[in-house]
């Protein structure tokens, strides 16, 4: 990290794993997008028109609206940095908003792939959720059972090093 530093290069912001639908807003029209990750300064995410390198997007989840500059797009991803600083909890606590926009009637073949790619999507982000909550109460159990046990092995060789002195002192006390 000294090196880093010293060379002139920042040490790379960590970046939390997430699946977030949102929409983004790419020119005139809006898309469904994921979001894979994020950091406090920007995002990458999934679509199937990805917005070109170089262009500003609106990315709408909830309430929450951010506004940035693509830094790069490759196949269906693209990063983004931020305008703003984003609050990396706060975009993962928000909810969807409760009614969606108007659609018409019937919808074509395309727009019902879409829906259905979405609700997927959204599917799979509450099974990552799960998975994640258990992976970290699975990983507290297991630090828990490793604690016990190596405080009993520990206490088993105090007593074990304690008793020998104790027992040679007993036997020299019977004996006289």
């Amino acid at each position: 990290m000294l090196a880093a530093l010293q060379s002139g290069f920042r040490p790379r912001e960590e970046r939390i794993t997430v699946l977030i639908p949102s929409r983004m807003r790419l020119g005139a029209k809006w898309v469904d997008v994921v979001i894979h990750n994020v950091s406090s300064r920007g995002l990458m995410g999934g679509c199937d028109e990805p917005p070109q390198s170089g262009s500003y997007v609106e990315i709408r989840r909830g309430t929450i609206v951010i506004v940035g500059r693509v830094q790069w797009a490759k196949g269906r991803f693209f990063g983004i940095k931020s305008q703003e600083r984003l609050s990396v909890k706060a975009l993962v606590d928000e909810p969807r908003l409760a009614s969606r926009p108007q659609q018409k009637a019937e919808p074509d073949a395309g727009e019902r792939r879409a829906e259905r790619r979405l609700a997927h999507e959204a599917q799979m982000a509450r099974k990552v959720e799960r998975s994640r909550a258990f992976a970290s109460a699975f990983q507290f159990f297991v630090m828990a059972l490793v604690g016990v046990t190596l405080a009993v092995i520990a206490a088993q060789g105090v007593y074990g090093l304690l008793s020998r002195p104790a027992d040679a002192i007993g036997a020299a006390l019977e004996g006289k």
